[in-house]
């Protein structure tokens, strides 16, 4: 069944477009359910040891999406490159652009372990962590910290596959880690067994042995001999037009992705005041958040790649064609898992904390959250549609817009009018704004691109990709 969900680029280029992007998307989001449920479980398990364990779990977050944000930046800008580099028919430059990639792995690895745990406690402190959460985000973040090479290995490679429109593989690589995860959870955080019972830092070393057995399968299929991209690190010859090709759309997303976990460090800065309950509260709610947008992440990775591949085919009118019914489709579905989450969210609280105050909290949240769904959607989808177009300052604009230009301003003024309800009211506010602005853009860019080359594919125009 899995060979049915392969992808080609012929396919990629010319076949049925919604039936390609499902297709597409399909393996991705199956991968994306599995990251998600294991950072459910990761957290409905820490949320037995306490409602302090559980918001250190969510302050510890915000350090965590740093690295998060740097590798899917990365994997992103590698991704789009090396689909670009396919679409145009350059084998051999999307070869050379993957083997960069590795390199930018290991240098993004040993400086994050070198600086990231002496930089850990101070920083933790300037957010406000209070005495009693402070040895349980440290004794998590610096096992995370420390294995840092697994989590940029499994999503940069995972990028490079996906460039090429594997997606299959990463799904598999992503499937196996999160199960290891999620068995060796309850083991190490309990100390079932023969295991000890290492709390908080059973959940980061579950963590890190899940990622460092996907890099092991995921190491196996780079190597191979099966996929478009052939890797030969013997006759490597580093070329720093391949690294600023990357980074053209890698920075950009990583710098959009950084402004996101900034937002996150304002956002737990704005509820200091509110209390510990408070930032359980948001953690289980941020939780069901992501889940939520697991399928429209999923869908972003298709976007991106047939935006790329298109594109660098020259097949411009398709292009604008990919985005529209991405859109159209992701926020269709984004309405009904809102309803969902609006009808059950009591529910969905309860399965964390039975503490009134935290109950209280996250239905209000859950609410406000769910209404913003549809905007959330569209802003991935278009942030994804320019990164496929190598347009990388575009889809940073998007990011950076939401975050730092709209969500935490009017979650600042909102709190203030109307205390902790207009947090959440300004973070939806955010999105939907920022999905206003890139919806006008895309739209801009994608018609020029069909006035200035209404060319079909069939005419052998290919643009150009670095």
């Amino acid at each position: 069944m899995l060979k049915t969900l392969r992808t080609s680029p012929e396919r990629i280029q010319s076949g049925p477009i919604l039936t390609t992007l499902l297709k597409l998307s399909a393996p991705a989001i199956v991968a994306f359910i599995f990251h998600t449920t294991f950072n459910f479980v990761d957290r409905f398990f820490v949320s037995r040891l306490g409602a302090v364990e559980l918001g250190a779990l969510g302050m510890a977050f915000t350090v965590q999406s740093v690295l998060i944000g740097i590798g899917s930046g990365t994997g992103i800008g590698a991704s789009s490159l090396i689909a670009r580099f396919i679409g145009a028919d350059k084998k051999e430059r999307a070869d050379n652009a993957a083997e960069h990639s590795l390199l930018i792995i290991l240098a993004l690895s040993l400086i994050m372990t070198i600086i990231g745990p002496p930089l850990a406690r101070p920083l933790f402190l300037l957010l406000g962590a209070s005495e009693q959460m402070m040895p349980y985000i440290l004794e998590y973040i610096n096992i995370i910290l420390y294995g840092s090479l697994f989590q940029f290995f499994s999503m940069i490679g995972n990028g490079i596959l996906r460039g090429e429109g594997n997606t299959v593989t990463p799904m598999r690589v992503m499937v196996v880690g999160n199960l290891v995860n999620m068995v060796l959870d309850p083991l190490l955080i309990f100390g079932i067994g023969p295991f000890p019972a290492l709390g908080v830092q059973g959940a980061a070393l579950a963590t890190v042995i899940g990622r460092a057995v996907s890099c092991i399968f995921l190491a196996a299929s780079l190597f191979g001999k099966k996929n478009i991209i052939a890797l030969n690190m013997r006759a490597f010859r580093y070329q720093g037009a391949i690294i600023r090709g990357i980074f053209a759309v890698g920075g950009p997303t990583i710098i959009g992705q950084l402004s996101n976990s900034l937002g996150l460090f304002l956002l737990f800065f704005l509820l200091r005041p509110y209390g510990d309950m408070a930032k359980s509260a948001f953690t289980l709610g941020f939780t069901y958040q992501q889940v939520a947008i697991l399928p429209i992440i999923g869908i972003s990775q298709g976007t991106l790649t047939m935006s790329g591949q298109n594109f660098g085919a020259g097949n411009f009118g398709r292009v604008r064609s990919v985005v529209q019914k991405s859109l159209l489709f992701c926020m269709g579905l984004m309405c009904v898992l809102a309803l969902i989450m609006i009808l059950g969210r009591g529910a969905f609280v309860r399965v964390f904390s039975d503490l009134a105050e935290v109950i209280r909290i996250g239905r209000t949240m859950l609410l406000i959250f769910a209404l913003g769904f549809p905007f959330l959607a569209a802003r991935i989808i278009l942030a994804s549609f320019f990164q496929g177009l190598g347009r990388g300052f575009a889809a940073f604009v998007i990011n950076f817009s939401y975050i730092l230009l709209f969500a935490m301003p009017l979650a600042l003024l909102l709190s203030r009018l109307i205390g902790l309800e207009g947090v959440w009211t300004g973070i939806v506010a955010g999105n939907l704004l920022s999905s206003a602005l890139g919806a006008i853009w895309a739209a801009a860019v994608s018609r020029r691109l069909v006035e200035d080359s209404p060319e079909p594919i069939s005419s052998g125009r290919r643009a150009p990709v670095g």
